[in-house]
């Protein structure tokens, strides 16, 4: 994985805000029913850093929707948020900032999840790559 560390040497010089990566930034989304949904994939040449993530839902049934990291096996590595539904709401959701950033090796992925026909989930991940 790769080292995170200060990108510029002179940091008496800085006016305003400078980017702390060299990287692209990346804004991916999904949304499933009853199902599961890959919304990005770590290329297999990159790190990726989870910077802020959403997940939503709505809701015609119970059930649980979540928003998951699995490893490079297809095997769930984290849970980044879980929903448990027991009444059906038009819509409600969930953002999360983190301070630091999750860094995720390549070939791993982000995983949107919902466990009943009438549950869909719309999930948001915000980051970079490098």
């Amino acid at each position: 994985m790769a080292l995170m560390s200060f990108r510029e040497p002179n940091q008496v010089k800085w006016v305003g805000v400078r980017p702390a990566h060299r990287g692209t930034q990346i804004k991916a989304g999904a949304a499933a029913t009853n199902g599961a949904t890959v919304i990005y994939a770590v290329p297999a040449t990159k790190s990726f850093f989870l910077t802020c993530f959403f997940l939503s839902l709505s809701a015609q049934a119970t059930g649980v929707i979540s928003l998951l990291i699995r490893d490079a096996g297809g095997l769930g590595w984290a849970t980044l948020a879980r929903h448990y539904i027991v009444i059906a709401t038009p819509h409600v959701g969930a953002c999360h900032s983190l301070v630091f950033p999750i860094e995720l090796p390549a070939l791993y992925d982000f995983v949107v999840t919902s466990s009943a026909a009438g549950l869909t989930a719309d999930a948001l991940i915000f980051g970079w790559e490098e």
